[in-house]
C-alpha cells in the first residue's frame, strides 16, 4: 500500500568515531578516509541495508517523509582523533547540512556518542550545538548513538530526541535508525512532541559485563520494552558507556524520552529514568568480570576431545573494537611456549610484518619481530620464525558492522599449528570475516582468537564449542582501576569502590 507523502523532509548526516583513551598515538584523517567517507545518495547504500540509515529510511517511507542526504563519515574506533582531522571533519558535517537546512523540517544525526579530540571530549555534544545554532530551539534534530556512548549534558541541551542501541553484543542497528526516525517523524508532523529526561550514574564497568543477552542486563532490556509501550512514552535507553575514555562526564546513563501533549504527570519521563538507573546502580557488582589465565584456558582446550571445537578465546585487552591497536603478541608468546594441540588461528597488526612477508613470497620461511609497533607501552615484539603461506591485500567484505574492510597489505603466517594472519591496519574480530578473507575455516580449528571485549559473541559463540576471555595486558583492559584515568569526577566506581549511595548519581 502507497503511503501519501506528507510534505515533509528529514537531512540526515554522520560521524562515528569510538575513541580509547589510553591507546597511543592519534587517529588522523586517513583513518576516515580509508574507513568510509561519503556523499549524496551513497549515504544511503553505504550500510548494505543494514545500518541505522537503512532503519530511518523504512520509517520515513512508512510516514511519507522524505530524506535528504548530506554526509556521512565512519573511522572505526582508536586513539583520540587529531584536532586537524576534526577541523576537516566537523566542517564537512556541518556544511553539508547548511545546505539543505532550510528546506528540511527536522534532521537525523547518526553518531556514535564516545568520540573525542585532543581538545574537546564531548563531540557528538559539539556536533548536535552546531546543528541546533543554525535552527531555532524547536526545529527537530533526532540522534542515534552505540550502546557504549558517552551521554552528555551538552548533549541533552542540544536535543530531546536521542536512542541509543539497546543490545550488546550489537544487533539492532535497523531497529535504533527506526527509532531515530520515528521520533523525528512525529516531531516533524505534529504528532507528539518528544521531552527527554534522564538520569547519570557515576558508574563504568569492564565491556565485557555489559551483555543483554544475559541477566541482568537482560532484566533490564526487558524493563524498558515494557516502559516504552506505557502511555506517554516514546522510548527508553541505557548508555553503559565505552568504559575506556578519560572524560570528566564519564558513567552510565538512562534515558527515557516522553509525549509531553499526553503524559499524564510532568515528572514521568524523570520517573522512568530514575527507575532503570536505580536498578543499573543495584546490579553494579554483577558487571565486574573476570578472566581466565591464558595457561589455565591452555589446560582446558588440551584437555577437551577432537569433536569439542573450536573454543573461542578473546583477547578483549587488545580489542581492535574497542580502539585498542592489535599489535599485542602476549597470546601468542604463551602459546608458542605451552601449545594448544591441534590447529590455532590468530591476528595481529604489525603493517613492518605484513610487509616483509609479502616482499618474501608465499612459501618462504621468514624470522621477524611480530607484534609491540603501536602500543609499546603494553606490548612487546616477539621475535618468530614461520613460513608464509598466503598474501592479500586486505580488502574484504565485514558482516559486523556490514561494510567493506581495507586492512592493507596481509599476510598469513604459520607457526607449527598456529596460524597468524598479520593484517597492516587494525581489523574488527567481532566476526570471522578476516579470517575466511585468508581461506581458514574458524568451525575446524582447534581454537581461534578474537581480539575483542565481548562483541564478538554474537558471531562466535553460535559456532563455538566454549568462548574463554583470557587474561592480558593493554589498552582495552576489564581490570579499569590500572588504567591511567586522571579526568573523570571522581569518585566514580569501580575506581573508586566506596561510592557512598547517596554520591552515586550526577
Amino acid at each position: 500500500m502507497s503511503v501519501k507523502p506528507t510534505g515533509k523532509k528529514v537531512a540526515v548526516a554522520g560521524l562515528t568515531f569510538e575513541t580509547n583513551s589510553f591507546s597511543p598515538d592519534l587517529t588522523h584523517l586517513d583513518t576516515f578516509q580509508r574507513f568510509a567517507m561519503v556523499e549524496g545518495d551513497e549515504l544511503f547504500t553505504a550500510g548494505l541495508g543494514k545500518d541505522e540509515i537503512a532503519g530511518a529510511m523504512e520509517v520515513a517511507a512508512q510516514m511519507g517523509i522524505e530524506l535528504v542526504p548530506t554526509t556521512t563519515a565512519d573511522g572505526g574506533c582508536g586513539p583520540t582523533v587529531s584536532d586537524e582531522a576534526y577541523v576537516f571533519l566537523k566542517e564537512r558535517f556541518v556544511s553539508g547540512l547548511a545546505k539543505v537546512i532550510n528546506e528540511v523540517d527536522g534532521v537525523y544525526l547518526r553518531l556514535h556518542g564516545a568520540m573525542t579530540t585532543e581538545s574537546c571530549e564531548d563531540v557528538e555534544g559539539d556536533l548536535i550545538a552546531a546543528i541546533r545554532e543554525m535552527t531555532n530551539p524547536d526545529f527537530p534534530i533526532a540522534v542515534s548513538c552505540d550502546l557504549h556512548a558517552h551521554f552528555t549534558a551538552k548533549m541533552a541541551l542540544g536535543t530531546d530526541l536521542i536512542v541509543g542501541y539497546q543490545t550488546c553484543p550489537h544487533v539492532d542497528f535497523l531497529n535504533t535508525g527506526k527509532r531515530a526516525m520515528r521520533l523525528v517523524g512525529l516531531a516533524v508532523t505534529g504528532q507528539a512532541r518528544p521531552k527527554l529526561s534522564f538520569r547519570k550514574l557515576k558508574m563504568i564497568s569492564p565491556a565485557e559485563g555489559i551483555d543483554t543477552t544475559i541477566w541482568p542486563l537482560k532484566e533490564v532490556k526487558a524493563r524498558i520494552h515494557e516502559i516504552e509501550k506505557l502511555p506517554g512514552v516514546l522510548d527508553a535507553t541505557i548508555f553503559c558507556t565505552q568504559p575506556w575514555l578519560d572524560v570528566s562526564e564519564l558513567g552510565w546513563s538512562a534515558l527515557v524520552v516522553t509525549d509531553a501533549n499526553i503524559e499524564n504527570s510532568p515528572n514521568l519521563g524523570q520517573q522512568y529514568a530514575d527507575e532503570i538507573a536505580n536498578s543499573l546502580w543495584d546490579f553494579q557488582d554483577e558487571f565486574l568480570f573476570t578472566k581466565v589465565d591464558i595457561a589455565d584456558a591452555v589446560k582446558t582446550i588440551n584437555a577437551s576431545t577432537p569433536d569439542q571445537r573450536p573454543f573461542v578465546f578473546a583477547d578483549g585487552s587488545d580489542s581492535t573494537s574497542g580502539g585498542s591497536t592489535g599489535d599485542s603478541s602476549f597470546i601468542l608468546a604463551a602459546l608458542i611456549s605451552n601449545p594448544i594441540h591441534g590447529q590455532v588461528l590468530m591476528s595481529i597488526t604489525d603493517k613492518p610484518a605484513a610487509i616483509s612477508c609479502a616482499e618474501a613470497g608465499v612459501g618462504a620461511t621468514v624470522t621477524l619481530d611480530l607484534g609491540g609497533t603501536r602500543a609499546t607501552k603494553f606490548f612487546k615484539p616477539l621475535k618468530v620464525t614461520g613460513t608464509v603461506t598466503k598474501i592479500t591485500d586486505g580488502c574484504y567484505q565485514s558482516k559486523y558492522p556490514s561494510k567493506l574492510f581495507n586492512v592493507g597489505t596481509t599476510a598469513l603466517l604459520k607457526i607449527d599449528e598456529i596460524e597468524i594472519v598479520i593484517t597492516s591496519n587494525p581489523a574488527f574480530m567481532l566476526d570471522y570475516q578476516l579470517y575466511d578473507h585468508m581461506g581458514l575455516d574458524v568451525t575446524k580449528a582447534k581454537a581461534v582468537q578474537a581480539k575483542s571485549a565481548g562483541g564478538y559473541r554474537a558471531y562466535y559463540e553460535p559456532i563455538a564449542f566454549a568462548c574463554i576471555d583470557v587474561n592480558a595486558p593493554g589498552p582495552s583492559d576489564n581490570r579499569l582501576s590500572e588504567l591511567p584515568f586522571t579526568r573523570p569526577k571522581r569518585p566514580l566506581w569501580p575506581l573508586d569502590l566506596n561510592v557512598a549511595e547517596k554520591n552515586y548519581q550526577y
